[in-house]
């Protein structure tokens, strides 16, 4: 399967906004807007727009309708990434706004760019910071933050909706084979996740910036929960392995996979590969013609990992 388009987001832009919501962005950050670069990162189709200012400043926003299907996690992002604290490596939340219908978001504009994994130095730059965030998040700060099981526990249960639905015409032949035990493994998630670590739980190279300083941040915080601090990392790893690394070398050499139980890391890669494998085979919505592409390529990526860990022909 070939990669994704560079950009594989179809953004509305900041001009498109109404002139209420442009209007009260720029009252708020004192200066007018010369300038909006729409990002193409990412799978929404909101606004994602570096602004110039007329002061000489920047600021980065994102914005959605606040009826869209996504607007809970837009909410969930203004309460989670203001509350953040700030030895955490994230871009900072300037300001928030609903106006004219629309859920406005407003950052500090970061200079960088999205970490490639197939350089060495961003990788390490982002294994670092995944550290960091161990670090900086355990215990984990805020206590009203969910457990992993209320955002994820819907999505992983891929292998077990499989099982129900009948899965042979829609699935390759190894997962066939093994559906099963697919499932049996993959009910296990819950229970091995289980930690004190606050979790960004969406980490991908395009949730991510490596900065001109050659540090890396984080973005998009709308899924955190709390959880074993080890997930990060294995979430992250597909991506990792869609630009050719080795995702095995990093869990043996990485701290917080290093210290984990090899089988709870067994059961999370199959309950990844299970919602990848299940998901990539839904309609496209119509906010994202590219995630499908997305999940499909990933669910062979975490078929064909866990096949490697568990051994199973």
């Amino acid at each position: 399967m070939g990669e994704l388009p560079a950009a594989t987001a179809v953004r509305t832009t900041w001009a498109e906004l109404p002139l209420r919501v442009q209007e009260g962005v720029e009252d708020r950050l004192g200066a007018a807007a010369l300038r909006a670069a729409s990002q193409g990162g990412g799978f929404t189709n909101g606004v994602a727009a570096r602004l110039t200012l007329a002061d000489g400043g920047r600021a980065f926003v994102k914005a959605l309708p606040d009826d869209h299907e996504l607007a809970p996690d837009y909410r969930a992002e203004v309460r989670i990434a203001g509350a953040l604290p700030t030895a955490v490596p994230a871009s900072r939340l300037r300001f928030s706004l609903d106006s004219a219908g629309w859920i406005v978001l407003v950052y500090d504009d970061v200079e960088g760019r999205h970490p490639d994994f197939a350089r060495p130095r961003d990788l390490a730059a982002v294994l670092t910071c995944v550290e960091d965030l161990a670090t900086v998040l355990t215990p984990n700060p805020l206590a009203w933050a969910p457990d992993i099981t209320e955002p994820l526990g819907p999505l992983l249960r891929g292998w077990r909706r499989f099982l129900d639905e009948g899965p042979t015409a829609r699935l390759d032949a190894w997962s066939v084979r093994n559906l099963g035990r697919l499932a049996e493994l993959e009910s296990r998630w819950v229970r091995a996740t289980a930690g004190d670590t606050l979790l960004h739980a969406d980490l991908r190279h395009d949730n991510m910036l490596v900065t001109s300083q050659g540090t890396a941040l984080t973005v998009d915080w709308a899924w955190a929960c709390v959880g074993a601090d080890w997930v990060e990392l294995v979430y992250l790893l597909p991506s990792v392995a869609a630009a050719g690394g080795d995702p095995e070398a990093v869990v043996s050499s990485h701290p917080v996979t290093r210290k984990a139980d090899p089988a709870a890391i067994d059961a999370f890669v199959c309950a990844l590969a299970g919602f990848y494998t299940h998901s990539g085979r839904q309609p496209d919505p119509y906010w994202s013609p590219h995630i499908r592409t997305h999940e499909r390529w990933y669910g062979r990526l975490c078929r064909d990992w866990l096949a490697r860990r568990t051994g199973w022909a």
